[in-house]
């Protein structure tokens, strides 16, 4: 039997990694695929369907009693890891902590695998990680049972943003990557800019298992993309990381008619509401609120928009940038992460630097409203052409699923 063990942190339950519904669309090859979520939140209910081919499998974490965790560092990718910030100089508390709260999670995920999902002597099975993380790790300690019974195992891994960048963790610290990288078959970066990085983590010996693979957004059509009344478009989680403040700082010095409408909510939806009744008569804000990802997608097919906005202090390859082009409509947005291989300057949308001004973001607003209409109509043809050539999930997922189950990514 063909196995596909797939370990999400949440999905289909509660919020978040929507964008897997799109991929499991495409995940043929295999005779069953397991979707286990890791970490779920408390009472978490499934929201998003499983296609037929899915079977969802609940693991049954239970708490490490606190004996365990001194145990736990004493495990040689332990030892290694805390071997290494001491002879770097690197070692703190709070890298200690990150490290003992990794491993309680991985013994936690392991155990509940154990528990939960069995093979058989002869199965092949392709143990896949979502998150190059605490599952990711747990995978390694249960492939090497499996192997124990005559199974057949191939780890790989995804990777986003925090699981790549440790600049974007408080402690500036990701436990275990030396064992990551040595045990997994392969790392699949979402972004060529996060390959990059890992492959130089991992080092010339192991650089060869790391290879970019995008992700993708489904073909719901062409939208209403139009230049003029101008209507800018952002969508996010409503947390400090996003910026949203900076857009209101851009529009509050706005001396001509514009929508800005956010999709989303989140904690700071409040002072954002709040902060928004100062803007000027000439500039209306919209907030509506959480949506569903079907209602995202209904939106920028029912509404003309002018530009999705993304001013983010740090990304992979944004999904919601990469769902707004494939229905034509252009981008501005940071150059952070891997948003440069999505949106480029002057072609399909307008790149800010990370550290941009308020100014400079509404210096970006007036030249998209000040192109003449055809090299506006150009900005919108070449943000679909890009979706269509890079992040179609269609053919990005079916080309990833087909090269998994035949044993060519390896």
């Amino acid at each position: 039997m063909k196995l596909l063990i797939l370990l999400t942190t949440s999905f289909p339950l509660g919020s978040g990694e929507d964008f897997l519904s799109a991929e499991l669309l495409q995940a043929t090859g295999f005779d069953r695929i397991l979707v286990c979520p890791c970490s779920p939140q408390p009472g978490a209910q499934q929201t998003k369907p499983l296609p037929e081919s899915c079977t969802l499998v609940h693991l049954q974490r239970s708490p490490l009693g606190k004996s365990t965790y001194a145990r736990l560092l004493f495990c040689p990718a332990a030892r290694q890891d805390l071997s290494a910030l001491h002879k770097a100089g690197q070692y703190t508390l709070a890298r200690a902590h990150d490290l003992v709260y990794f491993l309680k999670h991985t013994e936690e995920i392991y155990t509940a695998l154990k528990q939960a999902v069995s093979a058989e002597p002869g199965d092949s099975v392709v143990l896949y990680s979502y998150w190059l993380y605490e599952a990711a790790a747990a995978a390694v300690r249960f492939a090497k049972d499996l192997r124990q019974k005559g199974v057949s195992v191939r780890l790989i891994s995804r990777a986003h943003g925090f699981d790549i960048h440790k600049e974007r963790r408080q402690s500036g610290y990701l436990p275990l990557r030396p064992y990551l990288f040595a045990h997994l078959d392969h790392i699949f970066p979402c972004s060529q800019d996060g390959a990059a990085v890992l492959q130089k983590e991992a080092g010339p010996a192991l650089a060869k298992k790391i290879t970019c693979a995008y992700l993708g957004t489904n073909d719901c059509g062409l939208g209403q993309p139009r230049q003029t009344p101008l209507h800018l478009v952002s969508c996010s989680y409503m947390v400090p990381v996003k910026r949203l403040h900076l857009i209101l700082s851009a529009l509050e010095q706005a001396d001509f008619p514009v929508t800005w409408t956010h999709l989303g909510g989140g904690p700071l939806e409040a002072e954002l509401r709040e902060k928004a009744k100062s803007l000027p008569p000439n500039v209306t804000a919209e907030f509506l609120g959480q949506m569903k990802n079907t209602e995202v997608l209904e939106y920028y097919k029912s509404h003309p928009v002018t530009a999705f906005v993304n001013v983010s202090e740090s990304e992979g390859v944004p999904v919601t940038v990469m769902e707004a082009a494939s229905f034509g409509i252009p981008a501005i947005a940071t150059n952070v992460g891997g948003t440069h291989e999505l949106v480029q300057d002057g072609t399909n949308g307008f790149l800010l630097p990370k550290a941009f001004a308020p100014q400079e973001l509404l210096a970006a607003v007036k030249r998209l409203r000040d192109l003449p209409t055809a090299d506006y109509t150009a900005l919108c043809e070449n943000a679909r052409g890009l979706w269509a050539e890079k992040f179609n999930a269609e053919k990005n997922y079916r080309n990833f699923y087909h090269d998994l189950s035949c044993g060519s990514l390896s």
